[in-house]
């Protein structure tokens, strides 16, 4: 029996890896590889590397740390978890492994809309974070489709970069809240009804086709929500709201030994939070192995 199963090869499974083997835990992270970091092109906000990093780097460098301290990188989807006595069983495509506590990391996978060729330009003038790349079209013109309070918010948020942004709803029906919506009306922000047909670019993304036309623009934000692999979660009777699991302040999440980390439970998708939310569920899963619970002595003291 392994001592440790974390199931999600991103930031916050790797960086949990490598405390819980450090502390000569055995340590066993399932990596299906299809997390949304690898896929990444640039970064330039991940703490530690400030000329930028692309990640599948990022992740290489992960494993390489993990590797180190001894965890064990498994190359299987994990298709089921349950209770199995004091412990877990964790079931994959290929096998089958017995454990005594689970970190789930599983990430996020973002929902594409239907608009032809916008797989080809991601990275390339198609965004899925405003935070992560907004900084790249400083005085550029940019859309954000999607027709919910979270497009709302994105397309606000981009005008700290530019002042050309336009919402398109993509014949969605517009659920914003109607305060939000006065707000884009305010800050002179359009809402574009019609359908996008398609995207344009040699390389990069330079039209959308809007209703038999072509609009320029140079960046094109998703802003449709993100859909959380939580049905593992669920087989363990985790609490999930929303596609995201519900944690507390240590990333335990109401179930014995089982914590949770990363974007799998919301806030903010950003690499270094993956990577903190993933140190913070290791500790705590530590002491929870050790019998007892993390305690911050030096403020109780203080």
């Amino acid at each position: 029996m392994a001592e440790i199963a974390i199931v999600g090869g991103g930031p916050a499974g790797l960086a949990a890896a490598v405390y819980t083997a450090r502390a000569d835990r055995e340590t066993i992270v399932f990596d299906s590889g299809e997390g949304t970091t690898a896929s990444v092109d640039w970064m330039e906000n991940v703490y530690g590397f400030p000329e930028g990093i692309a990640g599948p780097d990022i992740v290489a460098r992960g494993r390489d740390h993990a590797e180190r301290f001894g965890a064990e990188i498994i190359r299987e989807e994990v298709v089921r978890i349950a209770e199995d006595g004091e412990g877990y069983v964790v079931e994959t495509t290929d096998s089958t492994y017995s454990v005594t506590g689970v970190v789930l990391a599983t990430g996020s996978s973002y929902e594409t809309p239907a608009i032809g060729g916008i797989d080809d330009y991601e990275g390339q003038g198609v965004s899925y974070c405003v935070e992560c790349d907004a900084f790249f079209y400083r005085d550029q013109r940019v859309g954000v489709v999607g027709a919910g309070n979270y497009a709302a918010k994105e397309a606000t948020m981009l005008l700290d970069y530019t002042d050309d942004v336009t919402v398109y709803t993509n014949d969605s029906e517009i659920t914003m809240d109607d305060t939000l919506r006065a707000d884009l009306a305010e800050r002179g922000i359009p809402i574009v009804e019609e359908s996008i047909a398609e995207l344009h670019g040699d390389g990069v993304l330079e039209a959308i086709t809007v209703d038999g036309d072509q609009v320029p623009i140079d960046g094109l934000f998703v802003a449709l929500g993100a859909a959380g692999g939580t049905d593992l979660a669920e087989m363990l009777g985790v609490p999930v709201i929303d596609d995201e699991i519900q944690v507390e302040a240590d990333q335990s999440t109401g179930v014995d030994r089982v914590y949770a980390a990363g974007d799998v439970t919301g806030g903010q998708r950003q690499v270094n939070v993956s990577i903190g939310e993933g140190t913070t569920a290791a500790i705590a899963l530590l002491e929870d192995l050790r019998g007892g619970q993390y305690v911050d002595y030096k403020k109780v003291e203080a």
